[in-house]
């Protein structure tokens, strides 16, 4: 796999990721803080995912290599 197709895969598992969110789910609950069982920051994961998504969607547009648009009544 080329790294574009390896960026486009984790965005895929990412999006993946978010949809499955529910109120049941990592990520879907409110944070828990369970005294001496430690705590859960769910917020913290699903506002990880958003950060590598936006980070990926960066990637994924170099990767994508240059873009060059000619301008009308200009020689390219």
């Amino acid at each position: 796999m080329s790294d574009l197709e390896n960026l486009q895969t984790r965005k895929s598992a990412i999006l993946a990721e978010l949809a499955a969110l529910s109120s049941s789910a990592a990520g879907g609950r409110p944070n828990i803080n369970g005294g001496g069982m430690g705590v859960v920051d769910h917020t913290g994961y699903r506002l990880s995912l958003y950060k590598e998504l936006e980070e990926l969607n960066k990637m994924i547009d170099i990767a994508s290599g240059p873009w060059e648009v000619p301008l009308e009544g200009r020689p390219a």
